[in-house]
Formats: structure tokens, sequence, C-alpha cells
């Protein structure tokens, strides 16, 4: 034990002090001046008395103190990490998991600490101060950069580092970059095995489920690629053995995953089967992996449309040569003359069983037979209804005869020369979605100018002018009725726009009728927005995918409207998310890896003032599957590890010589240490004890002496 004077804590200068004192000593040399009595033993004794005193005060005042130092030693300090992640129990080859693992350290003897004080760290997510025996070997991420700032952190007491890992990360940084700022050697044992192994796997398929008869379905598929980095790998979109489209792609990196997008021509109806497959490469691993199927419920789109012409008018001509012109569309045509008589064929029960829309040009006053009637009425009740005026139409007797008119009617319609007017916003109704035209410079029509009006519960698309007037007369009205749809034309005269020779204005006749016949023939309850997740479960290391398919009221695929999701779980609030646009009516929504649990969605299609759909769902996220994907050692990175600070690198079947190597480089000696302890005069009594006593002495000599 040593003590050191290590100075003074005065405030004042040390000679301040002195100066004190000297006069203390004079001031007390002069009040004894003057006693003579006793003797000049008694007289220096008194003296001397005080100025102890004086001097033990002053001394306490400027408060000296001392460092006492106790030496001693104890055994070297170790920081041990040691990897807790999943991909440490895999067996593959020689090494057999967390047997191998366990048997590692037992080697090692870590849990006798007679030499050595060991540190543990289980190094997962995080780095976490722990015991040899609370490894659980289940960490689901790795983060080797948490355990390199371990060190870094224990570095100033710490002889050595021992870095237990097969040197797998996925999160973080690359520990090799954090070693530079590590003044230990740091040493690595790698687990695992460095045997590589090459594979493909096709990993996702997303696609809508039904699709339409000889239409482009859009298919999107994952191929993940390990070992194959600058091969050109071959992905086929198959039916049975028959190949129906390939592409080829060649990853830049060795571990790779990548989206491959195929446009399939569906030209059967039906539940159709068909399978992404990758031919076998060499050195393949395995190829139980490389082929996965999917359905598609492939319905015919064909719409079959009856044209049922009760009155001959240009119209008639017009609307046929338009629907005739639709390879979708499957059209029906009967003209009547009189009785049951019509001019294509008889009209029969057969021609309207399975009818997808009705078209009526016109309805005569008298003259149809009661049988006629009679299936119309049954078209009006069943079937989307397409009612076009004429010339010599007569509502009141339709009404009674076959279904009502979205319209009030109190008295004769009287027909005259109106312009068209778009009633609603463009955006307000999928009918109305056309092209931008100048409407008074349209070719005029023959419409109703009084005693009409639209019914309440109608939405009127169009009205008309008439002498330059705004009569708010209905042209074109819309009514949904259950799950069916009525559309009625009260204006004719629509063929005199194919002969105005504006092309804007064909283009808009077409498009205004393309869209209510599509708008009419759709089932309102027609599911219009379809969601899907990619998969029903995503892993924690994996990006969540969802697909989104929408179509419009019209049964077109809609990629104008915008789609929305909210994603919710119990511990996370709702989350708003746009999906993106990639055309042909498919949307889709990526969102990076996701924290473990049930999420709960809410999708919702807009376009414009339109709400086209809503849809709800759910799907889950598991523990990451990042720890499975890259099973090799990467012994590369732990000998970075090693070389960088100093350290050595052992396979964990080759640790032999591992504690001798620390003992060659002096890293095992029993380190001195030394405990200093500061020792300051105030802080104990016998100071304060020793000046009582000697004013005391001093107080008794002077009664001895008689002194006042």
């Amino acid at each position: 034990m040593d003590f050191i004077f290590q100075g003074f804590q005065a405030s004042l200068p040390l000679w301040v002090y002195i100066l004190i004192f000297v006069c203390t000593f004079l001031i007390t040399w002069w009040s004894y001046s003057n006693v003579k009595k006793g003797g000049s033993l008694y007289y220096y004794t008194l003296i001397a008395l005080r100025t102890c005193v004086y001097f033990i005060l002053l001394l306490l005042l400027i408060n000296p103190f001392i460092k006492k130092e106790n030496s001693y030693y104890e055994p070297a300090n170790v920081v041990v990490l040691l990897d807790n992640s999943a991909s440490t129990q895999i067996e593959k080859k020689d090494y057999q998991g967390s047997k191998s693992y366990t048997q590692l350290l037992q080697e090692l003897g870590l849990s006798d600490e007679t030499n050595v004080n060991y540190q543990f760290y289980k190094v997962g997510s995080q780095a976490e101060q722990s015991e040899i025996d609370s490894l659980t070997f289940d960490e689901d991420q790795t983060n080797l950069t948490a355990g390199i700032e371990a060190i870094r952190s224990n570095q100033n007491n710490t002889n050595a580092a021992l870095f237990i890992s097969d040197g797998i990360y996925t999160t973080g940084k690359n520990p090799v970059y954090e070693t530079s700022n590590i003044n230990i050697p740091v040493f690595s044992i790698g687990l695992g095995d460095t045997t590589f192994q090459k594979d493909v796997l096709v990993s996702s398929i997303s696609t809508n489920s039904t699709g339409y008869l000889n239409s482009t379905h859009s298919i999107t598929t994952t191929i993940n690629s390990k070992g194959f980095k600058g091969n050109s790998i071959r992905v086929q979109l198959k039916k049975r053995n028959e190949i129906l489209s390939e592409k080829v792609i060649a990853p830049e990196i060795r571990n790779s995953s990548q989206e491959v997008n195929f446009d399939l021509l569906l030209d059967r109806e039906g539940l159709q089967q068909y399978e992404i497959h990758v031919p076998t490469l060499s050195d393949e691993s395995t190829s139980a992996n490389n082929t996965q199927r999917f359905t598609v419920d492939v319905e015919d789109a064909k719409q079959q449309i009856l044209s049922l012409a009760l009155e001959v008018h240009p119209d008639v001509r017009f609307i046929r040569s338009f629907l005739s012109t639709d390879e979708n569309t499957e059209l029906i045509n009967r003209t009547w003359l009189k009785g049951n008589n019509f001019i294509e064929g008889t009209f029969s029960s057969a021609v309207t069983d399975s009818l997808d829309l009705a078209i009526i040009h016109g309805y005569p006053s008298a003259g149809l037979p009661t049988e006629v009637k009679e299936k119309l009425a049954m078209i009006g009740e069943n079937i989307p209804l397409i009612v076009l005026a004429t010339p010599q139409f007569n509502p009141q007797q339709f009404e009674q005869d076959v279904t009502g008119l979205p319209v009030n009617s109190t008295g004769r319609w009287n027909y005259g020369q109106i312009s068209l007017l778009l009633e609603a916003k463009t955006s307000a109704h999928p009918i109305t979605e056309l092209p931008g035209v100048t409407y008074n410079q349209l070719p005029n029509l023959m419409g109703p100018v009084e005693n009409i009006s639209a019914a309440s519960y109608a939405n009127m698309l169009f009205s008309s002018s008439y002498r330059g007037e705004d009569i708010q007369k209905p042209s074109v009205i819309a009514h949904e009725l259950g799950n069916k749809r009525h559309l009625f034309v009260t204006a004719y005269n629509w063929y005199r726009f194919t002969q105005d020779q504006n092309p804007e204005t064909q283009a808009f006749v077409r498009q205004l009728w393309q869209n209510m016949i599509s708008w009419t023939a759709t089932d309102p309850n027609n599911k219009l927005l379809d969601i899907q997740p990619q998969q029903d479960s995503f892993t924690g290391s994996e990006p969540v995918i969802i697909e989104g398919y929408l179509k419009n009221e019209r049964g077109e695929n809609e990629s104008e409207a915008n789609i929305t999701i909210s994603i919710s779980s119990d511990t996370l609030d709702g989350r708003i998310y746009s999906m993106e646009n990639r055309d042909n009516g498919n949307y889709r929504l990526h969102i990076p890896p996701m924290a473990e649990g049930i999420y709960s969605f809410e999708a919702t299609a807009q376009k414009g003032e339109r709400t086209l759909g809503t849809e709800r769902g759910e799907f889950s996220v598991s523990a990451s599957n990042a720890e499975y994907i890259d099973i090799d050692r990467n012994e590369q990175l732990l000998r970075q590890i090693a070389r960088n600070t100093g350290g050595q690198y052992f396979p964990f079947d080759s640790v032999d010589g591992f504690w001798n190597q620390l003992e060659e480089k002096g890293l095992l000696d029993r380190q001195e240490q030394v405990d200093t302890k500061f020792f300051y005069l105030y802080q104990h009594i016998s100071w304060f004890i020793l000046v009582i006593i000697l004013l005391c002495s001093e107080w008794i000599l002077r009664k001895y002496l008689s002194l006042p």
C-alpha cells in the first residue's frame, strides 16, 4: 500500500496561506511576549501550543489530500459474443446445428472462470449481456454490428474478444466496416458449413383468379435464385406440357429476387390450370421448387344483345351497325312488321332466354299481339333494358304493356329540334366519361320539349336545349332497379352524328353509345374491386405485396382510379397507402417488411367523385425467415474481422490450439489492478480532537501559571 501526497485544494495561492501562518505566529509570540512568569520553558510551551492550533486549522483550510494506492492482480478479461440466431441450429454436412454449437462451448471451457473472467453477450437483432447457458438459437434476425459495438464499449478493460458466429447477418451494416475502432484483438470462430448450394425457386404468383374469354390476362411471378449470378434462367408459362410463353432473366447478384411478367391470352372457357416453370439448371441442388401451379376461372365475356325494332327508323341501323363491329357482342336482330311477323325470324322464348341486354326501338300505340306484349313484359321485368324513342313512340302504352319509364309525363310530348346538353359532371357517372366536345356544335336531335320531366329517383345524364334555351327536358336518363339497369333515350336521329364530317363528333357518339350499352348490360351487383395479398402469410424478412384488380360500372378494366388501402393491427394504428397503377386495371402495393402480427386492411377505389368499390381482408406476418435464406457460413467476413483487429480465425471443428494462441500473445496474463483512494484531512475527526486537546492544554497551563 502506497501513500502519495497529491497537493492542496486551496482556493487562494499558497503564499497567502504562508503569510497568514507567519502573521498568526507573530501575533501569538506578541501575545505572550510579556509573560515571563514560570521561566522560559512555560513561555515557549504556550507559544508552541497556540501556534500548533493555528497551524492545524490553517492546514485544514488549505485541504491537502493524499492518494492511497493498493495494487492487486486479477484474471484476464475476455468479451465473448455468442450468435443466438436461428441459422446456427441448421444442420449441414459435419455441422450438427445446436449440438455442435454446444459441444464447441464445452470444448472451449467457457464455464470455467478460474483463470479468465468472461463477459457474455448473445447476438440476435441486438446484442444483450447474458449467461452462457441462456442461448435459445431462435433469433429471426442477426445484427453482427451490434456485437462489434458491444466489444467497442468494453474494450478499455478487456484483454481480447471472442466472436462465435456463422458470419451471416440479416440486418444492420456490414460488421467489418465497424472494426476500425477496435483496439483489442478479436478471435472469431466460425459455425456452420461453407458448402454453397445453388437453387432456383418459383417464390410466388400474382394474378386475378377470374378472367374473360379472348382477353389478355396479366401474371406476375417472383423468381428467387441463389448462386446463379450472370447465368441465363428461363422462366416458362405452361399449360400442361405446352409452353405458352418464355422469358429469360439473368441475376446480377448471387442471391437474387426478380419479378417476371406474362400476358396470357385466355382462349378457353372454364377453370383452366397453368404453371410457372423453370427448367432445372446445372449444379442446382434441387428442382422440386422450380414449378408452381395456378388456376384462372375463364368466363365468356361475350354479351348477347337483342335489338328489337318496333318502328323502322335510321337510328335502328346506326345502333345495329355499331354493335355488329364489336367482337364481344352476339347481336340478335328482330324487326317487327305486323302481327307476329318479324323480318329476321320468329320472336320466341329461345331468343330471350340468355339475353344480357335488350334494346327496344319505339313502341306503337296499337297492333302488337298479346303474345309479343307478354314476351316484352318478361324482358322488362328480368333483363337490363335500353329504350329508344322514335317518332311514333307511345310512352303511355309502353308503361302499360312492358314496364315503367324513369320520366313523368303530363300530356302529349311535342317534339322539336334540340341540342344535347351534358347535365352531370364528367366524372359523376360512368356513361358521361366522354371525349371533350363543343355541345352546341353537335348535330341536332329530335326530342320532347314539353310535358316531360325526369323522375325523382332517376339520374338525368343529358338534358336538351331548345331554340338556344336550356329547357331541362331529359334526353338520356339512367336508372338502377334491383340487380338490373334501365336506360331511356327520349331523343332520336342519332344517325345524324355519323353523317357529320367532324371526327370528334363521330368519336363522341361512338363512345357515348359504347358507354351506355356496357353500363346497362353490366350487373350492378358485380364485384368491381378485387384486392388480393400476394400471400396469406408473409415472413418478417420479405415485403408485403398486395395486388388490386379494378373494373368500372361498365365492366371494363379501370386504370384511371385511385385505390387507397388502410392497414392496421392491434398494435398499429391505421396507415394509409396508395396503390401503384400498373395499367389495364391492375394495381399493386409494395410495403417494406412489417413486424410480426395479424393485419386487417380496407381498400377503397375512387374515381373522381365516384366510389367504385371497397374491399376488406386480412393477412398475417410471421417470424422472419431471413435466417433460412442464406445458410452458408460467411468465412470471409469472420476472417476479415479477426485480421482487422489483430486476432485469428478458427473453424468450429479446429479449436485445439485456441487458448495457446491467446497465451502466446500474452492475452491471458493476470492483470495488475490498482485500487486508488484519496485521503482528505478535513474528513477525519482526529484533527479536530487534537485541536481541542491543544487548546485545553494551553488553558490548563495558563491556569497553572495564574495567567489571565
